[in-house]
């Protein structure tokens, strides 16, 4: 019983251990990037209002758009695998960027022009692509048309192999692009590797997407206050309770990983049509107002795959809320757009070459 009570006496000194022990964990925590997952950090994305930030929340796999607008997502610059091919459009490279928050290295095709380089690096467009089976996307393949053009302009276009799929193979898993923050996890890292990249101007970083790929450049451009242009082919860009009411996603049906991360979102959130207070925070098309970036909006009337109003609905919440954007409806357009393509590519040119 004395020993007890003498115990007791020293509060203080107990209370003093505690504190050291806890400041050094913190200077650990620090020093390993704990915080990382754990509280706000200084980031390259814009910042979104938020009041609360969960204990152990991993701010870049959240759907909750404030959170992810305020994660860190850093990297290195971009490193060069090897040549595959020089034409009269440009020079083809494999390239590899580190997705460190996930301990990943993914891999693209990056083209860069002929000419010379700018004085302060040439101006970069991220090239988003389509669903493809991950089990047949190829890297050097598809898309290869578009990055010649812009690269024959002056433009360095990378092309990124979202994680599972092409050379990233192995590199975490094809979770698909709407239920799932990885592939804008991916972008966001690969936007960091670019601001560090000695070729890359920094200051003139432009994004362009088809189909599954424009939601993923929407979702980055409310994210990032670092794209200058967006530019959305027959995207899914509508609401999230919208796009869940009329659009069934290839790229979740036909993908077992994406298929499987749906599910598990839906039990625990419910689904667009469901919860409207955590939907509304994952939906880009709420955050809007956010964007740094110039859209330009490009559909098919004809398209079978992704239906034209989620781009209609896009058009209308841009000009209900009075920001400049584009948008361009093709009658006789088709999810491909191939028919229009040279125009595109002329309109969206006349985009990125505006200061």
């Amino acid at each position: 019983m004395k020993k007890t009570k003498k115990n007791w006496k020293k509060p203080k000194r107990h209370l003093k251990l505690l504190y050291i022990i806890l400041l050094a964990v913190s200077v650990l925590a620090a020093s390993f990037g704990v915080y990382d997952i754990i509280s706000p950090i200084k980031t390259e994305s814009g910042a979104l209002d938020v009041n609360q930030i969960s204990q152990g929340e991993n701010l870049t796999h959240s759907l909750d758009l404030r959170l992810a607008a305020k994660a860190s997502y850093a990297s290195s610059p971009l490193s060069v695998i090897q040549d595959v091919a020089t034409s009269s459009s440009g020079k083809s490279q494999i390239v590899s960027f580190g997705v460190p928050t996930d301990g990943l290295t993914e891999y693209g095709l990056l083209m860069l022009p002929n000419t010379p380089k700018p004085t302060n690096g040439y101006p970069v467009i991220i090239l988003c692509h389509g669903y493809i089976n991950p089990d047949e996307y190829l890297t050097a393949e598809g898309y290869l048309s578009d990055m010649a053009f812009y690269a024959s302009h002056g433009f360095a276009v990378v092309k990124p192999d979202f994680r599972g799929q092409g050379l990233s193979s192995g590199q975490g898993l094809p979770e698909g692009a709407y239920y799932s923050m990885a592939y804008n996890t991916d972008v966001m890292s690969l936007i960091s590797a670019l601001k560090q990249t000695s070729y890359i101007d920094k200051t003139k970083i432009n994004i362009w997407g088809h189909s599954m790929g424009a939601y993923i450049a929407l979702r980055a451009s409310v994210i990032s206050k670092d794209i200058k242009n967006t530019i959305l082919l027959s995207g899914p860009v509508g609401s999230f309770e919208q796009t869940y009411l009329s659009y069934v996603p290839p790229s979740d049906e036909n993908n077992p990983e994406a298929l499987r991360v749906r599910n598990q979102v839906f039990a625990k959130y419910g689904t667009p049509a469901d919860d409207q207070s955590f939907w509304k925070n994952a939906s880009p098309t709420n955050f809007l107002n956010n964007t740094h970036s110039r859209i330009q909006i490009h559909v098919g009337a004809l398209d079978s795959v992704v239906p034209p109003q989620l781009s209609a609905d896009l058009n209308d919440d841009l000009n209900n809320l009075h920001i400049n954007h584009e948008y361009y409806l093709y009658q006789d357009g088709r999810h491909g757009l191939m028919l229009q393509r040279s125009l595109i590519w002329a309109r969206s040119l006349s985009a990125f070459q505006k200061e």
